[in-house]
């Protein structure tokens, strides 16, 4: 964890921040390795240290060595305080921290000048280093044996439910430690919906099933989404989804370092606008991950970021027409200095349920 503290005092330097408080969970194991659910991270020039209580003291000294670990015993924020600047700019995480916590840390360090580390602590973990890669990438294996698996269970009759309950406790049981909360099982006329959540809704013979799922590992996302069809596609189905597709290779085949999210996203949402499905395709192209869902960069119109080696983002074009359906085609990729990886290996043809 040491080279990305060393990137955080890069920061402070450049700011001429004196210190960094880290409250959220996703930041402070990233900084620390530590993984209890309670604690804070102080970082200034020539220490850093983890607060945490009697219940984590043993497992923080185990999982964060490079830092003094320090039990309190009531209130964590007054002897956050007590051992920070007391006065100078403290930079906090202000999307994360809670108001009675930011109050609380104005009132007791009034000398000190608060301002928000966001920003800078999104751009260093847009760059994932071998250990993240390779945890996302094992995540999406188990996504794609999980593919595998689904369509041999899938068949008339079953409950959205039943698939996704299927997916978790196969991708559990292949080393998966949790799966996304967002876990995305959506039938018929409701695989419009982009983020629809499993009901007890039935599957029926001729309709779409959406999948959009992920498998956690080492608190590292995936995310993996396939459509496939239950019996005989019809024409309309199959062009929905043959546009989905051209979409999503034909985006793949522009990713590499020094292209824009803004021009990538542009290429997959260009070619479903030419083919009269524009209106249909509100969210963007793609998105960063890694101990969070979401992540920067995203693969939207609005952001400019130019993609790096070590970035991992998904591709997930879609349509999705309100009372027929909808489809979308995932995969996962790692920005190399050449071009990109693709992490996802399921097939991209329209799998076809026989029932």
């Amino acid at each position: 964890m040491e080279h990305r503290i060393e990137k955080l005092r890069r920061k402070m330097s450049e700011n001429g921040w004196k210190g960094v408080f880290i409250y959220s969970p996703e930041n402070r194991y990233y900084f620390s390795g530590y993984k209890g659910s309670a604690g804070a991270l102080l970082i200034e020039e020539n220490s850093q240290k983890l607060f945490t209580d009697f219940r984590y003291v043993d497992q923080a000294k185990d999982q964060a060595p490079d830092f003094d670990v320090i039990q309190h015993q009531q209130n964590l924020i007054e002897m956050v305080c007590n051992s920070a600047i007391k006065n100078g700019t403290l930079a906090l995480e202000l999307g994360d921290v809670p108001a009675s916590v930011y109050l609380e840390i104005q009132t007791r360090l009034p000398e000190v000048e608060l301002v928000d580390v966001t920003s800078e602590t999104n751009e260093i973990r847009m760059i994932k280093d071998e250990a993240e890669i390779e945890n996302m990438r094992r995540g999406i294996e188990i996504c794609d044996q999980a593919f595998t698996h689904i369509l041999d269970f899938i068949r008339p009759g079953i409950t959205e439910k039943d698939i996704g309950l299927e997916l978790e406790i196969f991708m559990k049981t292949q080393g998966a430690e949790r799966i996304k909360p967002n876990h995305v099982i959506a039938s018929g006329p409701r695989s419009c919906l982009p983020h629809g959540q499993a009901t007890d809704r039935m599957v029926e013979v001729g309709e779409f099933v959406k999948m959009d799922y992920g498998a956690i590992v080492n608190g590292y996302f995936s995310d993996f989404t396939r459509t496939v069809v239950v019996g005989e596609p019809s024409e309309k189905q199959e062009e929905i989804y043959n546009i989905v597709r051209r979409a999503q290779e034909e985006s793949l085949k522009a990713i590499g370092p020094g292209k824009t999210c803004r021009e990538l996203d542009e290429i997959g949402r260009g070619i479903i606008r030419e083919a009269g499905y524009g209106d249909n395709f509100g969210h963007s192209l793609g998105h960063s991950l890694g101990l969070a869902i979401h992540e920067q960069p995203a693969m939207r119109a609005t952001d400019e970021t130019v993609l790096q080696e070590g970035m991992v983002i998904t591709v997930e074009p879609g349509i999705y027409i309100p009372g027929f359906g909808g489809v979308r085609i995932e995969d996962l990729v790692v920005i190399t200095k050449d071009g990109h990886v693709n992490f996802t290996k399921s097939t991209k043809d329209l799998q076809v349920i026989s029932y």
